[in-house]
């Protein structure tokens, strides 16, 4: 053979090379059909929480909102934390029946100091909330 013959050969792609090449895909392609035929979603059940109703003296659930300038109200009343301490400790609520709603922009220590207030005194179980 001469090297005039191979020039010619230059600019085709060989044979064997192609082949090898069409095998990689084709078998990228099975295992990537092949994975996407078995993925399914685990189909586990997922339960969130719910705020149960309950009953104060007047018949409605126990509502405390922290506005964003960190005031404190029950049932719509403005109260401080002491008037909360004391109301709290009367009991009169059920005691999975307390809501703590509060605005994205109150103070989170704030919100801290009530939730532990609402379990300390009370030992209530206390759902929680942000208002946006």
């Amino acid at each position: 053979m001469s090297l005039e013959s191979f020039k010619m050969k230059k600019n085709i792609i060989h044979p064997l090379l192609a082949v090898g090449f069409i095998n990689f895909v084709l078998t990228v392609v099975i295992l990537i059909m092949s994975t996407t035929i078995f993925a399914r979603p685990s189909g586990v059940q997922l339960e969130f929480p719910s705020f149960k109703e309950g009953a104060n003296a007047s018949g409605m659930g126990v509502e405390i909102m922290v506005t964003s300038e960190n005031v404190i109200y029950i049932d719509g009343h403005v109260v401080t934390l002491n008037e909360l301490r004391r109301f709290l400790a009367r009991g009169h609520f059920r005691s999975d029946a307390l809501m703590i709603k509060a605005d994205k922009r109150a103070s989170m220590g704030r919100v801290a100091d009530i939730l532990d207030l609402c379990r300390g005194i009370s030992g209530a179980q206390v759902n929680v909330s942000t208002i946006l």
